[in-house]
């Protein structure tokens, strides 16, 4: 059996293979993440992470599709309001996240290709609304089709699980188990095994007035349940998300024809 071939990195391509992917009709993807604190079992880069490993389940499924695909850099800062107290996490404001976007998805559109994916896993709601301004600025500003998945919406989001659609799953047993599948290298499993469970409706308390994750009751900032994540779990969070991306970025999507493109 053949290996199943490495996505393609554009930080690792020289111009011209990028040049000629967006001749060709490649799909740009962007993942989008933050620079937070996810409680103390996880690394800073934990929206970073998944959004990468999305990224490239991403461009492996639109390649099979005969849609070239090239993964570009992540944007690592974000706006994260709540957790901006904990060491280590860097907010931006929501102004200049929401030009950096932009100008971000702009400069891959004008290199010429006709559609970018922008894979976000940041939730943090005000963050996710910038996200969405951004592709809506870029889109206007050039002639790309910019496409952001949102995998909090239904019918899709109860395949997540319940503590996802709770509203209680930062650095839980949703983002926990994404990170072993993704990193688990990452993961502070000491730690993790004597967390106890946080059940905390996030939503509900953002709308009472709570400003904060200490305000939501996470004073070690994380919520739901880390001891039961598992890397079964993320394999399979992992596969329903690349999966929920790809058929939003395939639609319309042109196919290609010719011989492969080449690869690093």
């Amino acid at each position: 059996m053949a290996p199943i071939p490495a996505p393609r990195l554009a930080a690792q391509l020289p111009w011209t293979q990028v040049f000629r992917l967006a001749k060709a009709g490649a799909t740009a993807l962007l993942p989008v993440g933050s620079t937070e604190a996810h409680g103390p079992h996880l690394p800073l880069s934990v929206d970073v992470l998944i959004a990468e490993a999305v990224c490239q389940r991403v461009a492996l499924r639109l390649e099979a599709q005969g849609i070239p695909a090239v993964v570009f850099p992540a944007v690592s800062y974000a706006l994260t309001d709540f957790a901006a107290a904990f060491a280590g996490t860097v907010s931006v404001s929501a102004a200049t996240s929401r030009d950096y976007l932009a100008d971000v998805m702009a400069g891959i559109a004008r290199a010429g290709f006709a559609r970018v994916g922008v894979i976000n896993h940041h939730l943090e709601p005000a963050h996710f609304r910038v996200v969405h301004e951004a592709a809506e600025l870029a889109a206007r500003r050039t002639t790309a089709k910019v496409v952001v998945p949102d995998h909090r919406k239904r019918p899709f989001s109860p395949l997540l699980g319940v503590e996802f659609t709770q509203g209680g799953s930062h650095a839980g047993a949703y983002e926990t188990s994404l990170v072993l599948a993704a990193a688990p290298q990452f993961v502070d499993e000491a730690v993790r095994a004597g967390l106890p469970e946080l059940a905390v409706d996030l939503p509900a308390r953002i709308k009472a007035g709570a400003k904060d994750f200490a305000e939501c009751g996470g004073a070690d900032a994380y919520f739901g349940n880390p001891a039961a994540a598992s890397r079964e779990e993320g394999e399979r969070l992992l596969e329903l998300l690349a999966d929920h991306a790809a058929a939003a970025l395939s639609d319309s999507a042109p196919r290609t024809t010719g011989p492969p493109l080449p690869r690093k």
